[in-house]
């Protein structure tokens, strides 16, 4: 059995975690939780668990600090992060310094833990045999190539300096000098969707035949070093030699051999971002923070796919978030639900913003998923999953430009106006509500349910209900138990606990409360 940690502030999540599935079923056992990183640090030193399954933003001490102190106290184990919707920059983040995967909160489901936990058992299988036969602790590798891409992914992080890759360079066989070099970022184009043509053996064939590529297509004359960060990304030192500067047109003729070998040969395209000049080993961590700030530009234009870190530039990108006033948001909905070109011009006035304001990449995430939220609460039903089987919000999560960003919200408002078109009832929504409501009052209902019967959004429903018939979900149906149990009360041959029944409650005592605080009088009362 291997032995998990779980963390996370909020007790239900913990909870919700550890009932999820069956872990024995699954090879696992819990072996203990914790609400922030601190208190999971002092657990993991004492149990040693394989996995910590944590949250990112949590009080004390977060997911992403948590990771970075196991690994400076080398604490074993793999880490999977937990994650919200607008938090995915931070997942990010944590499968930079190391983490094994991610599930986002809102969206998970047992199958997908269990996907996630088949990665991590491989994993550790893999741990094991690197441990048996001799390899430093914590490393799963098996050559001397796999230990040096080890070292320089924990340069890139900032766990380790510059004098470990000089104490260590004629041991690993690095060839870069501590000289001036270039870092290159090299990120597959929409991984997520071609990560489903593969299981995990041809996920490595994949791995090798990338930087079998990168190897042999580039010019010689340079040292160079190629570092697997996972097998959607890639990082290529480039050595700049005695000139010390970048030759941004050789630059551009490798990228651009590079994304033409890959479609070649793989199918795939990739984006490429460039940092500014290193001084040597001691930069790279630098230098790999301005490789990722250029490759999130490419998110902000669209050409060759190809981006050199421009330090005046990524200032601007500063705004994390893009604020929309309350009247803006209610004029959108009035022109989403009426069907009135304002909406689209409103998403494409919002867009413009973006582009001209310089906010970041999340932040123009955070906000489309917020006005996908306002489009969902103005329709009825809500279109199915694309021909991937992604929901709109896994789409807006793994699209990789803003461009991509606009079309999917404007496509979907779209979907969901040409839908509703085709499913209009001569019913209302509100009156088919009110109908069930009327014959299914004594049963266990809520507005869910309701909405599920009919095949409606239930926050739409909860919406027209309210403006058809005055009041909301809860108050018409306690009116209506209340009117029903008047009639009932009449009957002196019926006890207050079956009128109580008859109406759906249960629980008499709560049924009586109810009743005195809605008609001023009990039920006894009431019955004279």
């Amino acid at each position: 059995m291997l032995g998990v940690l779980i963390v996370d502030d909020e007790l239900l999540m913990r909870i919700g975690l550890k009932s999820i599935i069956q872990w024995e079923d699954e090879g696992f056992t819990i072996l203990g939780e914790a609400a922030n990183g601190r208190e999971a640090l002092e657990l993991a030193g004492t149990h040693r668990p394989d996995l910590i399954i944590t949250d990112i933003k949590m009080p004390v001490m977060d997911g992403l600090e948590l990771i970075r102190e196991a690994r400076r106290l080398d604490i074993g184990g793999q880490f999977v992060i937990l994650s919200c919707l607008e938090e995915f920059q931070y997942a990010q983040e944590a499968l930079r310094l190391g983490a094994a995967d991610y599930l986002i909160k809102s969206d998970m489901k047992p199958q997908e833990l269990v996907h996630v936990l088949e990665t991590v058992k491989k994993r550790a299988v893999r741990l094991s045999a690197g441990s048996s036969s001799g390899m430093p602790p914590g490393s799963y590798k098996e050559s001397i190539e796999h230990l040096k891409e080890t070292l320089f992914k924990e340069v890139l992080s900032g766990f380790k300096g510059a004098e470990e890759v000089l104490a260590r360079r004629e041991a690993l066989h690095i060839r870069l000098p501590d000289g001036p070099m270039v870092l290159m970022k090299l990120r597959i184009n929409r991984f997520d969707q071609l990560r489903r043509k593969y299981v995990e053996q041809d996920e490595k064939l994949l791995r090798y035949s990338v930087a079998n590529i990168l190897e042999e297509i580039l010019p010689r004359k340079r040292a160079k070093e190629i570092i697997v960060m996972n097998s959607a990304e890639y990082v290529l030192l480039l050595d700049l030699g005695e000139e010390g500067r970048i030759v941004r047109a050789e630059i551009e003729r490798a990228a651009a051999k590079i994304q033409a070998a890959m479609k070649d040969f793989l199918k795939l395209t990739l984006s490429i971002g460039v940092s500014s000049p290193a001084p040597g080993f001691g930069g790279l961590k630098r230098a790999y923070q301005e490789a990722d700030m250029a490759l999130d530009e490419l998110f902000f234009a669209s050409g060759s796919g190809l981006s050199f870190y421009d330090k005046a530039r990524s200032r601007q990108r500063r705004g994390e978030r893009l604020f929309i006033d309350k009247p803006c948001m209610r004029k959108f909905r009035q022109d989403t639900e009426s069907g009135s070109e304002g909406a689209l011009a409103f998403l494409n006035s919002l867009k413009d913003t973006m582009l001209l304001e310089g906010c970041t990449k999340q932040a123009a995430r955070s906000t489309y998923i917020r006005m996908l939220g306002a489009i969902l609460s103005c329709f009825p039903a809500l279109p199915e999953p694309n021909e991937a089987g992604l929901t709109v919000y896994e789409s807006i999560l793994h699209e990789e430009s803003l461009e991509g960003l606009h079309q999917t919200v404007a496509g979907y408002l779209e979907q969901c106006r040409a839908q509703m078109s085709e499913g209009e009832s001569s019913r209302s929504y509100a009156e088919q509500a009110s109908e069930l409501i009327m014959q299914l009052y004594a049963e266990d209902i809520s507005l869910q349910s309701v909405a599920d019967r009919i095949n409606v959004n239930a926050s739409y429903l909860s919406r027209v209900f309210k403006q058809e018939t005055g009041e909301n979900f809860v108050s018409f149906l306690t009116r209506l138990r209340m009117e029903k149990a008047k009639s009932l009360l009449r009957d002196r041959n019926i006890k207050v606990y079956e009128v109580a029944e008859r109406v759906g409650y249960p629980n008499t005592a709560y049924f009586s409360k109810l009743f005195k605080k809605l008609n001023s009088m009990s039920p006894e009362e009431y019955r004279g």
